[in-house]
């Protein structure tokens, strides 16, 4: 008699979901980009209408993926609703640039940055450090979905209140005389540009729908979280923006190299700047462990489906995608070796024409699929979705641009998956 495959545990609860949301948004996106985005606009009241915008076109994502998760809370989130609108064959292009592109990059960025903060205060070296990062994050993803998601809440509690902390220092701070002096006029086409930078700081709103199969209540606390998480993080983001530009004031903002550490040495010193090192790094570090939580759940199901090798899907005595993991874990060590700076660029292209796609999902599914209960429906259908593919294909169209060899390097490797899927699905026949 064979035992039936473990099933995912339904464990997670609301407050868990918005948490999730919130420390997969804030990473060290909100301690570099305040300075890119200076130096493209020179003003602060441009500054926080920028970050603004990057809030609301995020908000448009967001009630797109709520609609998804609630309707199909199955672990694997856009990997499961790209295969339920459009077929194995776009959602295997989905699994496969997961597998190898989105998560061994981002885990290895994360590990790189939080090691990079930490090892001039532990006396370690950087590269040394990263691998132990990685480590423990795999570790603890493969004990339990509950350790690592109370890993990450503890993680997002306290950089949340940091940030916070740091912010509200920076209002009762003396400003510096350069921050109320006024700034001349913004062009429109500058603002629209800054806001590129800015989306990917906002990014990991998708990722909570990959855990919908492991929440207890996912139609009521899936939306919930989802929106509350994103409102939270704009207005903890326009709060840390205007501490930046009151207390260093744009010009030296846009200067910074290291605008957190300037931040932190501003306000208190050298003990300031050691600390805006441990916020990074604490902010880096919950951002890898919740990486690896989710995205391992897109690969999971792909093999689930069958849709690529079924020992990825399989899940571990404790409920966990165990070999998903590790086989992620095994490329993210491979990743760690590719400079800083491309991980990132690999990541971004490899991430948004999915995006796009899952705006295009809810209408999709709305046709195909309608008898369907939709604990939560997308208001004011369909216009978000159509301004969500709008902004999705301004980035997209933005980055090829800005990062040719990285947007091709990118594109490779997700065409790369068309001829592995094709093979595999004639292996299948």
């Amino acid at each position: 008699m064979t035992t039936p495959p473990a099933q995912p545990r339904r464990v997670l609860h609301a407050l868990d979901a918005t948490l999730i949301t919130v420390g997969a948004m804030v990473g060290s996106g909100i301690f570099q980009t305040p300075a890119d985005i200076a130096r493209r606009v020179g003003s602060t009241t441009a500054a926080l209408t920028v970050w603004a915008l990057g809030g609301a076109l995020s908000l448009l994502g967001v009630l797109a993926v709520a609609e998804l998760g609630a309707a199909y809370p199955d672990s694997g989130g856009l990997y499961v609703h790209l295969r339920r609108a459009f077929g194995p064959g776009v959602a295997f292009l989905l699994g496969w640039t997961l597998l190898t592109v989105l998560l061994p990059s981002s885990v290895a960025y994360f590990s790189l940055v939080t090691a990079g903060h930490l090892a001039p205060l532990l006396h370690v070296p950087a590269p040394t450090l990263s691998v132990v990062v990685l480590v423990v994050v795999t570790a603890v993803n493969l004990t339990s979905v509950r350790a690592a998601t109370s890993l990450h809440d503890v993680t997002t509690a306290l950089r949340v209140l940091a940030l916070v902390a740091v912010a509200l220092a920076a209002l009762f701070a003396t400003p510096a005389p350069a921050a109320l002096t006024p700034a001349p006029p913004v062009h429109a086409m500058s603002l629209l540009g800054a806001v590129i930078p800015v989306l990917w700081a906002y990014d990991g709103w998708m990722e909570l729908p990959s855990l919908a199969g492991e929440m207890k209540r996912p139609g009521r606390d899936l939306p919930r979280a989802l929106v509350a998480g994103t409102l939270a993080v704009t207005a903890i983001y326009l709060l840390v923006v205007y501490a930046f530009h009151r207390t260093l004031g744009t010009a030296a903002l846009a200067g910074a190299q290291a605008p957190g550490a300037a931040l932190g040495r501003a306000l208190a010193g050298s003990r300031g700047e050691v600390g805006l090192s441990v916020l990074v790094a604490t902010s880096t570090f919950g951002a890898c462990v919740v990486g690896m939580l989710t995205a391992v759940r897109g690969i999971a199901a792909m093999g689930a489906s069958g849709d690529f090798v079924r020992a990825l899907g399989r899940l571990g005595p404790r409920g966990t995608p165990d070999r998903a993991t590790l086989v992620a874990a095994v490329l993210a060590l491979a990743y760690l070796r590719t400079p800083l700076g491309r991980l990132g660029e690999i990541f971004v292209l490899g991430a948004w024409p999915f995006y796009a796609l899952g705006g295009v999902a809810v209408i999709v599914l709305r046709r195909k699929d309608p008898d369907t209960p939709r604990p939560f429906r997308m208001p004011w259908y369909p216009w978000p979705a159509v301004a969500f593919l709008l902004s999705t294909a301004a980035v997209i169209i933005a980055f090829v641009r800005m990062a040719p060899r990285a947007s091709l390097l990118s594109l490779a490797l997700i065409a790369a998956g068309i001829p592995v899927g094709w093979l595999w699905r004639l292996r299948r026949r």
